[in-house]
């Protein structure tokens, strides 16, 4: 009985990861990054992704105020990441990021933005890290981030933001760092911060603000570095950071403080870091910083 022996060959074809894309992109696994993928929705091509795609950076110029879906277009809404930092973007459609129901993580910042819509970012409900840095935005509508709840790390600064809302941060419960720094905030309402008890990392820096309500960082019990520098503060009240026992970094440089009252630092048996430097301080307690032995 004779047996035959047949011999597969089974040969492996690599894919070209380039062949996944559309030639303005490259793609490395579930990552792309495009040239001026959105710049001209009227005249887009037919080319398409080919395989999952969760991390996007595009370069370049991208219009977002077109009606239409560009990224349910594409065939990217399984995007967990999206950067369209430096994208010369002035304004955005308030459905613009409707299918991006899995986005984590959205940067904007460094474009030309003037205002958001109060629904720009309502279908994203797992954001976790928005950045809108470097923009020209000068109001936050208070319902902005209110289905954001999962919300962690929030850049708002080198904007025109000129006040808050007590509500604009009132559903953000996650909240861990907010920066507002180098705005134009002339008014802090005392409410503004009331829901964020998780808030560790607070920048005032560079506005205008005057005044500091008492009771604006009363619930903010994890608070550890606040940033009040270059204002125009002229008082501090001594229970401002009664509550604030793990604040561990202070600055209030460059503000129009004349004294700092006994207490004022009581509570705050955690400090290591005060910058107090360019005020108009004549007078200190002796007993002004007598519970800050970390100082």
């Amino acid at each position: 009985m004779t047996v035959q022996i047949v011999l597969v060959i089974v040969t492996a074809v690599q894919v070209n990861s380039q062949e996944l894309c559309p030639s303005v992109c490259q793609c490395n696994g579930d990552n792309a990054t495009c040239t001026d993928l959105f710049s001209d929705v009227t005249n887009m091509t037919q080319e398409a992704f080919h395989s999952v795609v969760r991390g996007l950076t595009v370069f370049g110029s991208t219009r977002l105020e077109m009606e239409e879906d560009l990224f349910l277009r594409w065939n990217i809404t399984s995007l967990t990441t999206l950067d369209l930092s430096q994208n010369n973007i002035t304004k955005i459609w308030q459905r613009a990021f409707y299918s991006l129901a899995y986005l984590q993580n959205l940067d904007l910042s460094g474009n030309s933005i003037t205002t958001l819509d109060s629904q720009t970012f309502s279908y994203n409900t797992g954001l976790i890290y928005l950045y809108l840095a470097k923009n020209s935005i000068t109001d936050i509508h208070p319902e902005t981030f209110q289905n954001n709840v999962k919300l962690r790390d929030l850049d708002l600064s080198g904007n025109k933001i000129v006040s808050t809302h007590q509500y604009t941060f009132y559903r953000n419960v996650n909240l861990v760092w907010l920066d507002l720094g180098r705005n134009s905030i002339n008014y802090i309402h005392p409410s503004t911060f009331a829901n964020d008890s998780k808030l560790s990392d607070l920048n005032l820096a560079g506005n205008k603000i005057t005044s500091i309500a008492p009771e604006t960082f009363s619930v903010n019990l994890e608070l550890q570095w606040l940033n009040l520098n270059d204002n125009n503060i002229t008082d501090i009240h001594p229970s401002t950071f009664q509550t604030n026992s793990k604040l561990t970094g202070l600055h209030i440089s460059g503000n129009k403080l004349t004294s700092i009252k006994p207490g004022t630092f009581d509570n705050n048996r955690e400090l290591r870091w005060l910058n107090l430097e360019g005020n108009s301080i004549s007078e200190v307690h002796r007993s002004t910083f007598r519970n800050n032995s970390r100082l």
